[in-house]
């Protein structure tokens, strides 16, 4: 339920990126967009548990998306005429410039029109160049969606954006006017407010290379979920009814944005109640603390905690406001900024400690825990090395990592060896082991 849990809170957040904006105190405000890292085993059911909020979101992206044939006709016949119009022009110029006549002025209606980009709320495997144009066409924000997080931060920069690919990635946070110069075109492409929200898995043992990257806050900027898994299975022998879900969700997809003084799109401002205020004030100083307490990225992970407080208290706080069919929000409440902050202190936080935790552990050791973990959940009195490597996989598929990580726990006193040789023939023994009962009695 973890992981459904805050794929629901990152696509609230995508929904209201930049539809409604919270402000807190003077002028402190930030895109209600989350970046949400679902950590666990490839067999932990990260992927079925955020399809459960994607299906309701493809449905509603479907509605939106029901009258774009029609504007795509459109735009087709307007850009045909449009170019009939440009071609008439040129050749109005050409005749101008071999007689004393001035060239005539190209009419608005030769103007070339944008070709309209299909809506959606979501976006899986995009570049970065595609991610500008998409934020460009589609004022609202969006949601990219990542089956493997470590796949997203392994393609930063593959085809020589010269950093320029991960600069984009941390711009996409805040939801500030963004400008990119196309070598194609000699019009840049003018972002308004680049606000997209990312969810993704990750598993375990991939963290530790993409927490240990270049310290520019990246993944500080990520909440954190890695639950504990749950060794059962059960099928779902009814379809659930999602219906309440939807309904939600596209209330909160039909939030109408606001506009500037020139009628450009722009977030409703959303401001926190007085006593609001006072709640994030007291919880950002706690953070503060904290994080000047703290080291390396668990210390930028609390340097963040304030602004995913505002921003979670806008995500609650409109997302009730959607399930409870009341009028709309306007302000954001006392009792939706103490849940975000409860949230992030009993949960999300305690969630960063063990990431970093488990990310700084040495290779070895990490793979030691993990064969613990195999023999307490199968209560093993013994094993085979080579037949578990065959069955644990991942990082234990290697042979030396297996023997790496049988050493450590033989260190710890809680396997010991009972190699053996079948029969009289010469060979290798069969590296058998033999389990300590505390592994599976005990808390290890």
């Amino acid at each position: 339920m973890d992981y459904v849990a805050a794929t629901l809170l990152a696509a609230s957040g995508a929904l209201l990126a930049n539809v409604r904006r919270p402000l807190a105190g003077a002028d402190w405000s930030e895109p209600p967009l989350l970046w949400v890292g679902n950590v666990g085993s490839p067999s932990s059911s990260k992927s079925p548990a955020m399809d459960g909020v994607f299906r309701p979101l493809r449905r509603i992206e479907d509605c939106m998306a029901a009258e774009f044939q029609q504007e795509l006709s459109l735009y087709e016949m307007e850009r045909v005429a449009a170019e009939a119009r440009h071609a008439a022009w040129e050749a109005e110029v050409r005749a101008a410039t071999t007689g004393d006549g001035p060239s005539p002025p190209m009419p608005e209606s030769a103007v070339i029109p944008e070709e309209p980009e299909r809506p959606r709320l979501q976006v899986a495997d995009a570049t970065v160049e595609k991610l500008g144009a998409l934020s460009a066409a589609l004022p609202r924000g969006l949601l990219l969606v990542r089956d493997e997080l470590a796949g997203w931060f392994g393609a930063f920069d593959k085809y020589g954006g010269g950093g320029s690919d991960r600069a984009f990635a941390i711009e996409m946070y805040g939801g500030r006017s963004y400008t990119v110069d196309r070598m194609k075109s000699r019009k840049p492409l003018c972002i308004r407010h680049l606000s997209i929200g990312v969810i993704g898995g990750i598993q375990p043992d991939k963290l530790a290379d993409v927490i240990d990257g270049p310290d520019d806050g990246l993944t500080s900027r990520f909440l954190w979920v890695f639950p504990d898994a749950l060794p059962r299975f059960k099928l779902a022998r009814e379809a659930a009814d999602d219906s309440a879900a939807q309904d939600a969700l596209e209330r909160l997809s039909n939030l109408s944005m606001g506009s500037d003084a020139h009628g450009n799109p722009e977030p409703v401002i959303v401001r926190l109640s007085r006593s609001a205020e006072d709640v994030l004030e007291q919880f950002g100083q706690t953070m503060a603390t904290r994080s000047h307490e703290a080291c390396g990225a668990l210390a930028s992970a609390l340097g963040k905690a304030r602004g995913h407080a505002l921003r979670l208290a806008a995500i609650l706080e409109f997302t009730w406001w959607a399930w409870e069919c009341d009028s709309e929000p306007t302000v954001i409440s006392e009792q939706a900024v103490g849940a975000a902050c409860r949230l992030l202190e009993e949960y999300f936080i305690p969630m960063a400690e063990r990431v970093y935790g488990d990310a700084a552990i040495p290779v070895p050791e990490r793979n030691a825990r993990t064969l613990a973990r195999y023999l307490k959940q199968g209560k093993l009195r013994e094993f085979n090395a080579r037949a578990l490597q065959r069955v644990i996989g991942g990082p234990l598929r290697d042979a030396d990592a297996v023997k790496a990580a049988c050493a450590a726990l033989i260190e710890a006193g809680l396997i010991r060896e009972q190699f053996s040789r079948s029969g009289a023939t010469p060979g290798k023994k069969a590296h058998n082991y033999e389990v300590n009962p505390a592994v599976y009695q005990g808390g290890h």
